[in-house]
């Protein structure tokens, strides 16, 4: 019985050293290699930029919506009516300046009808060939109004002046001393023609308040009566 033990002993130690030197040659027990995992890993992320979801745009283009709409559109039958539709022959024509063939600046049809509907007497404007220019216009409300427009002839510094309303108060009734030489045409009216040292003038109620005065300077007389005879008037 003794023997026995020992003889499993010595077998004992001889497996184990066995082991070891098996163990030294790189023979060791085999181990159980991991389960390979069935699902497929995640591919890494290609975006060629950083991710835009995580702050807000650089900009932004906000265009007009395009949906349709959420009801039907009016019919003219749903559209209640407010009284009859005005036609042409009903709707009111605009009124034209009277002003606007007067000669002079752009703003002069404005000045002319800002005085002619300010005063009670008749107001005339110059209508005249090419080639004239506006010098200066000036008019006062005052004492009944008057009205004084200078025009020049760039050709030869001919001049062409009308003074109308309240503007003398001088017994001569401001007309340039001259020679009478008959009458001529203020536009619609008449007046008595003077021929002065530089030219003519023309002056209709003389010395009363209103009246009518034009004066020219290196002007003949039928140059003259043809720029007061297609004066235009106003009111």
């Amino acid at each position: 019985m003794r023997r026995r033990t020992a003889g499993t002993v010595q077998l004992s130690l001889l497996l184990a050293a066995l082991v070891v030197v098996l163990a030294g040659c790189g023979l060791g027990t085999p181990t159980t290699p991991p389960a390979a995992s069935t699902a497929p890993s995640q591919a890494p992320s290609t975006s060629a930029g950083p991710d835009q979801s995580s702050g807000p745009s650089a900009s932004a283009v906000v265009e007009p919506s395009t949906a349709p709409s959420t009801g039907p559109l009016p019919t003219d039958s749903d559209v209640p009516s407010s009284g009859p539709t005005p036609t042409d022959s009903t709707l009111p024509s605009p009124s034209p300046n009277a002003a606007s063939v007067c000669s002079g600046a752009k703003d002069t049809p404005d000045f002319y009808a800002a005085f002619a509907g300010s005063v009670s007497f008749p107001v005339y404007c110059a209508v005249l060939p090419a080639g004239w220019s506006l010098v200066s216009g000036t008019y006062r409300l005052a004492n009944g109004g008057r009205i004084t427009i200078n025009f020049r002839r760039k050709s030869d510094n001919a001049t062409f002046e009308l003074d109308e309303g309240s503007f003398c108060t001088d017994s001569s009734g401001c007309v340039p001393s001259g020679t009478a030489v008959g009458t001529g045409p203020f536009g619609d009216l008449t007046g008595n023609l003077v021929q002065t040292a530089s030219g003519f003038a023309l002056v209709v109620a003389k010395g009363e308040k209103p009246s009518w005065l034009a004066v020219g300077n290196g002007l003949d007389q039928a140059t003259f009566t043809a720029l007061t005879g297609s004066l235009h008037a106003l009111n």
